[in-house]
């Protein structure tokens, strides 16, 4: 437990304390976060949370921070078994979609009306810019491959498989006309690897 004996800030929040700061925002979102909430979910006092976080908005910096990891992480274990590129961004594509209609489908759940729509909000650069640096590798496996054409660029590749994926999310089911996670999946798969395959 962090040190509740002085006024001093500490050297930096636990992963405890970060994870709860965390799952206030997943629960109450940036507008209902509240560091007493916090305090009381961890188990410390009020002063805990203050000298460790130093206020308010580092405490939700911090929270969306560990559910961009989350979200990334809960889909990289999804999407890296596949392999071929068609087969990873269909995977993503299938689990977004039972995301956005099943709030146990990431793990772990990452959930209030919409928990990505919060990050694209208030946290949307670092996570474009984490997710495309994710899928920029997968690209340069499938370039190796000869999945897809050697001349792309990778990051510019994996930042235009992020905004699709993540139109899924923000895009009522009913306007994208998918009929279920599998048809998400093979459609999404494939209308991003025709744009993508070797140029002849």
């Amino acid at each position: 437990m962090l040190n509740e004996s002085d006024g001093a800030q500490t050297a930096g929040p636990t992963l405890e304390l970060v994870r709860v700061a965390a799952e206030c925002v997943r629960r109450n979102g940036v507008r209902g976060f509240r560091l007493s909430e916090v305090a009381a979910s961890a188990g410390v006092s009020r002063g805990t949370v203050y000298n460790t976080f130093g206020d308010k908005q580092a405490a939700i910096n911090a929270g969306l921070a560990y559910l961009c990891s989350a979200f990334i992480d809960g889909l990289a274990a999804a999407v890296t078994p596949q392999p071929t590129l068609r087969g990873q961004v269909g995977e993503a594509a299938a689990l977004i979609y039972e995301h956005a209609t099943t709030p146990q489908a990431l793990v772990p759940p990452l959930r209030t009306e919409s928990i990505i729509t919060t990050l694209l909000e208030h946290y949307g650069d670092p996570l474009c810019r984490t997710w495309a640096a994710f899928w920029a590798t997968l690209v340069a496996e499938a370039q190796r491959r000869g999945e897809v054409d050697a001349g792309l660029d990778t990051m510019q590749a994996g930042d235009w498989i992020v905004r699709v994926l993540l139109s899924l999310e923000i895009l009522p089911f009913s306007v994208a006309g998918f009929s279920n996670a599998d048809d998400a999946r093979s459609r999404i798969g494939d209308l991003m690897l025709d744009g993508l395959t070797p140029r002849r």
